[in-house]
């Protein structure tokens, strides 16, 4: 479960272009009345042992029977991953059962990066391990004393998260922190060549920009704009977590048309299990190889996109003058 929270992914099928004018609804502020949702929930079923105090994660899955092409939610025993807890006050501490060690320097940094660590969870309303928590991002290498803490919680920046522990379930919630927010800058290069489908080169993109061929213009909370030539392109990316999943919508907007992208991801619960379709249930696996896609076992997650009709939308953006401007740049 713990590799699906690191990473903001996924789409669903929604339209992808629209020739309504552009409106962000946001600005220089981050008390911005954009809608960022009322946040995702999801419950991992748990079984926990106050004698060892270890939790077990996973002891039920939606379990994929590839002989009969179904799905199934039930009792997952190869998957139970224990964990432990130790509690000092209102710090709750949780990791792996043991430290995982090697003889390799290189592997060790990699068991310690990603396994052998311990992360903070902080609360005032807690009977032993029972109770609500605040999750931090702050951890520590399981067996040591020294505390990092990052902006970053469970991989993601700009998101807060509570768990509510129950005997049988944690309660996971996750909302947009805005005051934690901070998007990254645009690649405009990518985008000429992702986006718009001109390969000119990094290169000529850094001259083109020292030129001002190619301008970066305002830039807002959530929202960038940038010219090439006389045209101006506005892109805005803006979180939204609720029932449906964590979800990333971005648009990119020029001379009144505007092109769509949703990335929509989120855990499977049993309403999901015995209600989506296999290409919902199974959108998380790597679809590359059939035999990884089809596998037999747990599906932990899923992962839409509309990528490719974004991506059709987008190459009709530039003009035909902003179009000539580029093709002239073209790698041959």
């Amino acid at each position: 479960m713990k590799k699906i929270y690191a990473v903001l992914f996924g789409m669903f099928m929604f339209a992808a272009c629209s020739d309504d004018n552009p409106t962000s609804g946001l600005n220089n502020s981050k008390t911005s009345t954009a809608d960022f949702g009322e946040g995702y929930t999801y419950a991992i079923p748990i079984k926990y042992d106050e004698t060892t105090g270890r939790i077990y994660q996973g002891t039920y899955a939606c379990n994929y029977h590839p002989d009969t092409k179904t799905f199934a939610w039930e009792k997952y025993p190869e998957s139970l991953d224990p964990g432990s807890y130790k509690i000092v006050g209102d710090s709750l501490w949780m990791g792996p059962a043991q430290k995982q060690v090697s003889d390799n320097p290189d592997e060790q940094q990699f068991l310690d990066t990603y396994h052998n660590y311990e992360t903070l969870s902080l609360s005032n309303d807690h009977n032993d391990i029972y109770g609500t928590w605040k999750v931090t991002g702050c951890k520590r290498i399981l067996g040591e004393t020294e505390i990092k803490c990052t902006k970053y919680i469970g991989g993601i920046s700009g998101i807060a998260r509570t768990m509510k522990i129950t005997n049988d379930s944690i309660y996971i919630v996750t909302t947009v922190d805005t005051d934690n927010l901070e998007p990254t800058d645009i690649n405009i290069g990518k985008i000429i060549y992702r986006n718009f489908g001109f390969d000119i080169g990094d290169v000529v993109i850094k001259q083109l920009l020292i030129e001002k061929t190619i301008q970066k213009e305002s830039k807002e909370f959530l929202k960038q704009s940038f010219s090439i030539g006389n045209q101006l392109f506005e892109i805005v990316s803006t979180p939204k977590f609720d029932a449906t999943g964590m979800n990333d919508i971005s648009t990119i907007s020029s001379n009144g048309k505007t092109c769509t992208n949703t990335q929509r991801m989120g855990f499977i619960n049993e309403k999901l299990c015995k209600e989506e379709s296999a290409e919902f249930l199974l959108s998380a696996r790597d679809k590359s190889d059939d035999q990884v896609y089809y596998k037999e076992g747990p599906v932990e997650g899923f992962s839409i996109d509309n990528n490719d009709q974004f991506k059709e939308c987008t190459k009709g953006l530039p003009t035909e003058e902003t179009k000539q401007l580029l093709s002239q740049y073209v790698v041959k």
